[in-house]
């Protein structure tokens, strides 16, 4: 718990024996904690951590479809886990999680919560007494590649267009880059690029993500890029779990540079527990708007949405101005007003470029033109080259870097 916080912390409950969990209920309800739910499976308690509400999670090893996905997607979301499990099960779990005997007594069930969330999610090797932290395990995940999530309010200002444009650019740069389409209400990426649909989050859908080649099979090659396609259906989501996600994710970031995730239209009530697990890995988000009244409005919709409901510092999102003309727009100093955010491009209006590369299916930047050179200049910004850009780009990864990695506590 939050050194600035006197308040119970707020445990969610994942035991499934009846008998244990009603030991622990009374052990933690007497030891000053509050119960904020309890789960019979590993999908629930997802679902539950990535809604919010919870300082940490207390689960049993033996818990119905508790899987390694389940332990990286509550990772992933900033919360502690507290695992009780048996001599031979703890090894199994390394790096997942803290790990207690399963026969620990609420005294000690209740010490090492309050100190799990004192340290976070687990990220490294660390030891007390009775509260372990192992390393990763084989299939733990935690790369190094850096995610990127696009994201966007009503009225579709060219989150794609951009996101395919900036992959490729970056894919030029030397730099292995993958591009997620993580628009779970029918994404575009696919059929903008003439891509097979039956690959990609589609053929994630079935079946555990036990080992990286699970995602590496289901990409699919672009101009100097990999892609994952999404799906094509928003019912299909239903097919996917968080913790699938935040598997998957995970596992890109162990073979690439960037990950460039394409969210779409990012909004409350319309943003499901899937989708939040996508912009729960992302280290940097760009929202993309255009500069009229109704896309800033719609833009301000979003950025709400991402600060507010999801916890991710404002300084850690920034603005892309896309099909900007110069009449009736604003410019980025209005922008940057009117959102609080700063503005990193402003993406000029190019009807030719964009109307030839939807015909040769291609990314914008292959069609030349004023929008694929600003679109490199900002391929180059988020590189890391110049030296103002590149430090108001450090401190916008070093922010969100901190918000997903702290106590759940402290994002509330």
């Amino acid at each position: 718990m939050s050194d600035a916080s006197d308040r119970p912390p707020r445990v969610l409950l994942a035991i499934g024996d009846p008998e244990r969990e009603r030991q622990l209920l009374t052990a933690l309800r007497d030891g000053g904690c509050t119960i904020a739910g309890r789960c019979l499976d590993g999908p629930s308690l997802v679902q539950q951590a990535i809604a919010g509400n919870v300082d940490a999670v207390l689960a049993s090893a033996g818990l119905h479809r508790l899987t390694g996905e389940s332990f990286i997607a509550v990772r992933e979301a900033g919360v502690p886990m507290v695992l009780l499990a048996g001599p031979t099960e703890a090894e199994a779990y390394a790096g997942l999680s803290y790990v207690l005997p399963a026969a620990s007594d609420g005294p000690v069930v209740i010490a090492a919560l309050h100190e799990a969330i004192r340290r976070g999610a687990v990220v490294s090797q660390v030891a007390t007494d009775g509260l372990s932290t192992p390393e990763r395990g084989e299939h733990g995940y935690l790369g190094d590649g850096e995610v990127i999530a696009l994201v966007s309010g009503k009225g579709a200002p060219g989150t794609t267009t951009v996101a395919i444009g900036l992959a490729a650019t970056l894919g030029a740069s030397k730099r292995s880059i993958v591009l997620v389409d993580g628009d779970l209400r029918g994404g575009s990426i696919g059929p903008y690029l003439d891509l097979d649909p039956r690959r990609g989050l589609s053929g994630l859908s079935a079946g555990p993500i036990d080992r990286p080649e699970r995602v590496l099979d289901e990409l699919q090659d672009g101009l100097g890029f990999s892609i994952l396609t999404g799906v094509e259906r928003p019912e299909a989501q239903e097919r996917l779990a968080p913790e699938r996600i935040a598997g998957a994710v995970s596992a890109l970031q162990e073979r690439f540079d960037v990950i460039l995730i394409d969210a779409g239209e990012t909004l409350s009530g319309v943003t499901s527990a899937v989708g939040t697990a996508f912009l729960s890995s992302a280290e940097r988000v760009l929202l993309v708007t255009t500069a009229d009244l109704l896309g800033l409005w719609n833009a301000r919709a979003s950025l709400r949405f991402v600060t507010e409901s999801l916890g991710v510092p404002a300084e850690a999102v920034s603005a892309i101005v896309n099909r900007r003309t110069g009449r009736d727009h604003y410019g980025a100093p209005e922008v940057e007003r009117a959102l609080g955010i700063r503005v990193v491009a402003a993406i000029p209006e190019d009807v030719r470029a964009a109307r030839r590369a939807r015909a040769d299916q291609t990314p914008i930047i292959t069609a030349g033109g004023k929008a694929a050179r600003t679109i490199a200049e900002l391929a180059s910004r988020l590189a890391g080259a110049g030296d103002v850009e590149a430090q108001s780009t450090a401190e916008e990864v070093s922010a969100l870097r901190r918000w997903r990695r702290q106590p759940a506590e402290g994002r509330r």
